[in-house]
């Protein structure tokens, strides 16, 4: 209790603990604007990885399109005629005729130069043979894709111009008169031609040891992707696939910040991050498909952590000063709603109950038993009502007095509820009159709970103001129809209970409910 000579003591005490409770707010404050921060920027890069998830995949498969003409080209030029032909016959015509041929094919593949060279490696037909710098006439007999067509390893080949020092990928294919072969067809795409295909900067590929092979952003171009296997080659075969280009590693590692979501990386010195995703396509030779997305707008992030974390801790603070302000009112509020609930509380109880007995009085009864029907016949599920009734009972109050006739119905009320269950209701609806709801419950179960009631009121007795009091029960039941409502179900079941009464008593007596007639269409 505060001193009276120290009324300056409670706002030193409110002080005090405002200023704790700030000390212990603040650091929650940083945090929760730190999630909220962080779950917006997840939700914006799942959204944009989303879209260019999508813009990838349909890139992947125009590019896979593509490389598959690549791929049937040399196969289609070693069994053309106009080819054959020229092979077999290199006049003059027939050689123009094949390589007009071969520069359509060129173009309909999107091929940068097709040529057709003899077993010794000279190129006899090309696409581009009236072009500066064609390699019509010259020999190709040490590449690798020659050698390897020869050997019958043809296929696919990565390597670099022996003439233009371009790298590229070389598509061969043998040319073969019966079981001899009198020539190859091969297809160079070169890696700039391909790179010129595709309009997004942010597009990379790499081959299947993790080089970046194309990219539109020079500074990645023959770097390797993180966990490349390109340290498992040895020098020498890398040297014959790459040449003397150093390959070293592209400068990407996770981006780290409590504010970005994971998966980013950043690239280098740059303080952007980057969305990385890839997609294969079985059809491409091992090449896998990229995008490097560059996500400036997170760059915002440490200011918008900064506003969301003055605006929150601002409220948090301005709140926590107004509880400390008004924490003594409202606790006197408090007390006062824990009162009036509690007052409110009785006063429901007191409408709901019975005064005497502390079971639900008739319109509670019948407040629930509307809610169960409802449900009964919403769901199908049975229910049965009964009535039961005090045998002789005036006689009680003649012979013993009004109090030992309370304390029969108390006992009535007491047995029950210790026999019935939870889901079940008991309410008082008359003087001596009590009804029974029992949810669920169908006719044979309804009858083997009244008859063993009835037992135990037959068999027992109640003891009040030194005397032992005996009285039997009579018990009217029957089981709600789709055609019920409360006023029908409790008229049968008491109309029941007249008939038990009439049969003498002592007994539970059953109301069929009424059958439900369909309406004629």
């Amino acid at each position: 209790m505060l001193k009276r000579g120290h009324p300056q003591r409670p706002f030193a005490v409110a002080a005090a603990i405002l200023i704790l409770l700030l000390l212990a707010w603040l650091p929650v404050a940083w945090w929760l604007s730190t999630v909220a921060v962080r779950t917006e920027a997840r939700n914006s890069v799942d959204d944009i990885r989303a879209r260019r998830m999508e813009m990838l995949r349909l890139q992947t498969a125009s590019f896979a399109e593509h490389w598959r003409s690549l791929r049937n080209a040399p196969e289609i030029v070693a069994n053309t005629p106009v080819v054959l032909r020229a092979l077999a016959m290199p006049a003059q015509t027939h050689v123009n005729e094949a390589n007009q041929y071969l520069g359509m094919l060129a173009e309909r593949a999107a091929g940068d130069a097709i040529w057709v060279t003899d077993p010794q490696g000279r190129v006899v037909l090309a696409s581009d043979a009236s072009a500066p710098g064609s390699l019509f006439g010259r020999t190709l007999k040490d590449h690798d894709f020659f050698l390897k067509t020869l050997d019958d390893r043809g296929g696919l080949t990565f390597g670099y111009g022996m003439y233009t020092d371009q790298p590229g990928f070389y598509f061969s294919a043998p040319i073969r008169v019966g079981d001899f072969i009198v020539g190859v067809a091969t297809v160079k795409a070169r890696l700039d031609a391909l790179d010129a295909r595709f309009g997004d900067p942010f597009l990379l590929i790499s081959d299947h040891l993790g080089v970046i092979v194309v990219s539109k952003a020079r500074e990645l171009l023959w770097h390797t992707l993180p966990g490349a296997g390109i340290d498992k080659v040895s020098p020498s075969a890398r040297a014959v696939r790459y040449g003397s280009t150093p390959l070293r590693p592209a400068e990407l590692s996770p981006a780290n910040s409590p504010l970005l979501p994971a998966g980013l990386y950043r690239k280098g010195k740059d303080d952007r991050s980057y969305l990385f995703l890839s997609q294969s396509d079985a059809s491409l030779d091992r090449l896998t498909m990229h995008m490097l997305v560059p996500l400036p707008e997170l760059n915002r992030l440490p200011a918008q952590q900064r506003l969301y974390f003055g605006l929150i801790g601002g409220s948090g603070a301005l709140l926590l000063a107004l509880a400390v302000v008004l924490s003594t009112y409202l606790r006197h509020v408090k007390r006062l709603g824990r009162q009036i609930a509690s007052a409110n509380r009785e006063l429901q109880r007191q409408a709901d109950s019975d005064f005497l007995t502390g079971c639900a009085n008739r319109r509670k009864f019948e407040r629930v038993l509307g809610v169960e029907l409802a449900r009964s016949h919403r769901y199908g599920n049975p229910l049965t009502v009964a009535i039961i009734d005090i045998d002789f009972f005036k006689r009680i109050n003649d012979s013993y007095g009004h109090p030992v006739g309370d304390a029969g119905l108390v006992h009535l009320v007491e047995t029950i509820s210790a026999t019935i269950r939870d889901v079940d209701l008991l309410g008082r609806t008359g003087g001596e009159e009590f009804a029974l709801m029992l949810p669920q419950t169908a006719v044979a179960g309804a009858e083997q709970l009244l008859e063993r009631l009835r037992a135990m009121f037959e068999q027992g007795h109640f003891t009040a103001d030194g005397k032992e009091v005996r009285f039997t029960v009579s018990i009217g039941y029957t089981m709600a129809s789709g055609s019920d409502d409360v006023e029908s179900l409790l008229k049968r079941a008491d109309e029941a209970l007249y008939a038990a009464k009439q049969g003498g008593r002592n007994r539970i007596c059953l109301a069929a409910a009424p059958a439900v007639t369909q309406a004629s269409a």
